[in-house]
């Protein structure tokens, strides 16, 4: 066994039951608990409690350093509001001591949540396209009225001049270093994404709302039928401006390459259906101001990410690399953040017509 399929299973003796099936007579049980999922941020782990009418499951995972314990506060708060509107949501389940998470030292923080079934997926597909747009507005419409603190606050994640700095700082460092020791294109990458970020604004329009933080295709959940049914992956909910909520997922959602590709583009067929889908249920809290800067707001999230994949070219300290693919680490990042300046550009070249699309969307009866 693992070292971390062991420490998944000394976690889950601090539970005493799943879904009503008590734990303890199963944990000797070798196919209790197997790995679920590719996430990069949270170990992840599925638990199996087979009972006299079938299957318990339940999601086990180890928390990522990054978030800290008081995140599961936040979680509870927003989960159980989402309940009470009737909106399917994973939540938390408390350990035997009723405490909403588990910290075991060096052997990491972990929780338990409840299983949704149905179906997660790598990429945006014309199919799923209306469909995320409109669970997400469910899930923004159904938080409009909670007003709630967050006991963790992930700062800096969105400070545009912050990135922009940082990136500038891995100028000059490489400037220092020598061209023998900088990877060939960054400078005139580095020099692109900051001719690009002089154009966007640095302030971001309308009220802070409870957000979800990361709405990357595989963070919402699809019944099998392609419906929306719920988000995952919660750590990150924050207060935060809707233009840079929804302008980081149609950056993803509209980018049918992904981020490992030199030539990415923003579809306007993927953008159509998505707006249709959002504005359905969003017509009657999204603000006009909101909405005239969610094309801006994907512009403006592109070029930070690709200020931040062009920093760790140099620094090579903070995003994981694919040996499989790429020699390195300074290789894979210069990958990305080319691919990032590409999608820029194409959100450029169609900003018109994008906006034409949003103000359609969320103007048709």
């Amino acid at each position: 066994m693992s070292d971390s399929l062991q420490y998944a299973r000394a976690a889950l003796r601090h539970y005493e039951t799943i879904e009503g099936v008590t734990i303890a007579p199963l944990l000797d049980r070798q196919e209790l608990i197997r790995p679920l999922g590719d996430g990069l941020i949270n170990e992840t782990f599925l638990v199996e409690l087979p009972h006299a009418d079938g299957v318990a499951r339940a999601v086990l995972q180890r928390v990522n350093p990054l978030f800290g314990i008081a995140v599961h506060q936040d979680i509870e708060a927003i989960t159980r509001h989402l309940q009470r509107r009737q909106l399917l949501t994973p939540v938390l389940v408390p350990t035997r001591d009723a405490q909403l998470a588990l910290d075991l030292g060096t052997d990491g923080v972990w929780r338990v949540m409840t299983y949704i079934a149905g179906r997660t997926f790598a990429q945006m597909t014309p199919a799923l396209a209306s469909p995320a747009g409109a669970l997400t507005a469910r899930f923004h419409a159904a938080v409009a009225d909670l007003d709630h603190r967050f006991h963790f606050v992930r700062t800096g994640a969105h400070d545009f001049a912050r990135h922009l700095q940082n990136l500038r700082n891995a100028v000059a460092k490489a400037e220092q270093n020598g061209p023998e020791q900088t990877p060939p294109g960054f400078l005139a990458l580095s020099d692109s994404i900051f001719q690009i970020a002089a154009n966007v604004p640095s302030e971001v329009p309308g009220p802070s709302r409870i957000c979800h933080g990361d709405l990357k295709i595989n963070n919402l959940r699809f019944d099998d039928a392609g419906q929306g049914l719920c988000l995952l992956d919660l750590d990150t909910l924050a207060n935060l401006k809707l233009g840079l909520e929804l302008g980081d997922a149609l950056r993803s959602w509209c980018n049918p390459l992904g981020e490992d590709r030199t030539d990415c583009y923003f579809d306007l067929g993927l953008l159509q259906p998505i707006l249709a889908g959002y504005a359905a249920s969003a017509r009657g809290f999204v603000t006009v101001e909101e909405r005239e800067f969610l094309i801006t707001g994907a512009l403006r999230i592109t070029i930070q990410l690709a200020a931040r994949f062009a920093v760790d070219i140099i620094n090579q300290s903070y995003f994981r690399y694919d040996p499989a693919r790429f020699p390195s680490r300074a290789a894979h990042n210069q990958v990305r953040a080319e691919g990032q300046l590409s999608l820029a550009r194409s959100i450029l070249a169609q900003q018109r017509e994008a906006e034409s699309l949003v103000d359609a969307a969320f103007t048709s009866a």
